[in-house]
């Protein structure tokens, strides 16, 4: 047994720094922080110093780190302010962190509690489930742990059983009105409990919370940021973009049968699969309140590692198919990073469909008066199709691919993804900024280039269609009453979606219906944004204050490349109740 094992207990209960062989190591976040004298505030027992804070916003890339800099970087006044605002909730929620472990590299199973232990939020346990570990290290450790703060919980395994298992005996441990899953080789942000806390009193009834995570890279690192959409359902049958860190209701989980072994490397996904389903009330948290790390058995670092992972996330789609009574084929995009996925959902039957085109020579007034009359005269069909006359599909069943989404609930507008005739995006997307004006991501980048996130090569919510290539349901057209006659251009159908949001449909883009245009055929209609635009932003003043919510609000809105924005207002510490 390594010497500094035996001082864990009492590096724990005197919160003092020491040159533990693990100290030594290069960006090392153990031990815990240094507090002069031997007298500790219970109230800021578990506070890492400045140092410590300091490693962990440490990042590989230069554009990240400055960002971390001005976005990210807690300190221990911030941690401070953050634990004082915590005494001062109206709610103070059990938050019970639930981890399985198996063998754990010593290093980061220290790292992670520590990450654990630094909440500035007090008011968690956590639920540890060994796995039949060998390593003799790792179940000192634990042991030592739970010995030393009566917070830790940890259940011992005789045997191997494999992480669904152990996970379900974790949650047997779990107390807490909310259950937040962590990785025993992962880590916290000490500022990660404290919002999960903070979004409980700030909007009742929360089912399910989530934030924005980064990696940590083999040298400790951080990097690989992963700035997340609002709650976008059909973004889920794409890729588990959720995943960390994750937040349920306790109660919604049990009700749900926990996770499930049939699904074992993709239980996650599966589990979040089967909770939608519930029409549970979803919050995310634009914070990276979670730090997933790189190491050999991961499939942070190499997804060939875990096939057998990418592979059940493809049976719990299936059978997400099945429990929704829908048909179709589920497959990996193989062109992508691992853990991309296509639904293919069988085509609706043709009849009720009019596809119209639109004019490209229109005057101004004649878009509304093109929508407008397609609706009249053919007032018996369920969806109406409308594309540019100079497009062309480049695949025979482009429309098809659009009108295959209605086929879910809540989905009301369809819209694809439009190429020139050099293969460069002209729309994959459409993001409304406070001016009015969208922002078309990746436009004029190569159509093959997959974009953050793989926005230009998934199925994904977004919160209006281009105006030149979009599916529609007829009931939502009547529901609404159609175009707002006050509108003559293309800002009619921009403002339709939003009433069709507020209404409780969504939007979807699909990459997989497919248009091109050329110099030949004229091109997709210019549209001069400043028409209208000043009534648009009017009517819209409070939606688009707030934010495209299917586009991160630290993402550029400057250029289309969706890197990030350093002019961003903080979101550190919310004011004091």
């Amino acid at each position: 047994m390594k010497p500094w094992i035996q001082t864990l207990a009492e590096m724990i209960r005197r919160g003092k720094r020491t040159l533990s062989p693990l100290h030594r190591q290069p960006h090392s976040s153990w031990p815990m922080a240094s507090i002069d004298g031997d007298a500790v505030d219970p109230d800021l027992k578990d506070m890492p110093d400045d140092h410590q804070l300091e490693r962990w916003a440490a990042s590989e890339w230069a554009e990240y780190q400055a960002w971390l800099f001005h976005h990210d970087t807690i300190s221990c006044q911030d941690w401070r302010e953050m634990r004082r605002i915590s005494t001062a909730f109206n709610d103070l929620p059990l938050i019970s962190v639930v981890t399985p472990t198996y063998n754990t590299d010593e290093t980061m199973l220290l790292e992670c509690f520590r990450s654990v232990k630094s909440q500035a939020y007090p008011h968690w346990e956590w639920c540890i489930a060994d796995d039949g570990s060998t390593n003799k290290t790792t179940l000192k450790i634990l042991k030592t742990l739970s010995d030393q703060d009566e917070r830790i919980h940890v259940l011992f395994s005789r045997e191997n059983g494999g992480i669904c298992q152990a996970t379900h005996q974790a949650l047997k441990m779990a107390n807490g009105e909310y259950v937040a899953f962590l990785d025993h080789d992962d880590r916290l942000s000490p500022a990660a409990l404290f919002h999960v806390a903070e979004a409980v009193n700030q909007r009742s009834g929360l089912d399910v919370i989530y934030s924005d995570r980064d990696m940590i890279s083999t040298g400790n690192l951080r990097f690989m940021h992963l700035m997340k959409p609002e709650w976008s359902p059909e973004l889920l049958f794409s890729m588990n973009y959720i995943c960390h860190l994750m937040v349920y209701r306790k109660g919604l989980v049990d009700q749900v049968g926990g996770v499930h072994a049939a699904f074992e490397g993709s239980q996650d996904y599966d589990l979040i699969l089967r909770i939608m389903e519930l029409s549970p009330v979803v919050h995310h948290i634009p914070k990276v309140l979670y730090h997933w790390r790189q190491s050999e058995r991961s499939v942070a670092l190499d997804h060939n590692v875990k096939d057998y992972a990418y592979k059940a996330g493809v049976r719990a789609l299936i059978a997400a198919l099945d429990r929704r009574g829908l048909q179709g084929e589920v497959s990996e995009i193989s062109r992508l990073w691992r853990g991309h996925y296509r639904v293919k959902l069988n085509r609706l039957p043709s009849q009720g469909q009019f596809n119209h085109r639109i004019s490209c020579a229109f005057e101004s007034g004649s878009y509304v008066r093109n929508l407008m009359d397609a609706f009249e005269l053919q007032k018996t069909d369920t969806y109406l199709i409308f594309i540019a006359s100079t497009l062309i599909e480049n695949e025979p069943d482009a429309v098809d691919e659009m009108l295959s989404w209605f086929q879910v609930d809540g989905v009301g507008i369809v819209t694809g993804k439009i190429i020139d005739g050099e293969g460069h995006i002209v729309h994959a997307g459409m993001v409304l900024r406070k001016s009015g004006v969208p922002l078309l991501t990746y436009e004029g980048t190569t159509a093959s280039e997959p974009g953050y996130m793989a926005v230009n090569s998934v199925v994904r919510n977004v919160s209006v269609p281009c105006p030149f290539c979009f599916a529609i349901r007829r009931d939502l057209w009547e529901n609404l009453g159609g175009l707002d006659s006050a509108f003559s251009g293309p800002y009619a159908i921009l403002d339709l979606a939003l009433r069709a949001e507020k209404a409780g449909y969504r939007t979807v883009f699909t990459p997989f219906a497919s248009f091109e245009t050329g110099q030949d055929q004229g091109g997709v209609p210019s549209v001069d944004w400043e028409f209208e635009r000043i009534f648009f932003q009017e009517k819209w003043a409070d939606w688009l204050k707030n934010g495209d919510p299917y586009y991160n609000p630290h993402l550029t809105q400057s250029l289309t490349d969706m890197g990030l924005a350093y002019r961003v207002p903080s979101l550190h510490i919310s004011p004091s109740p």
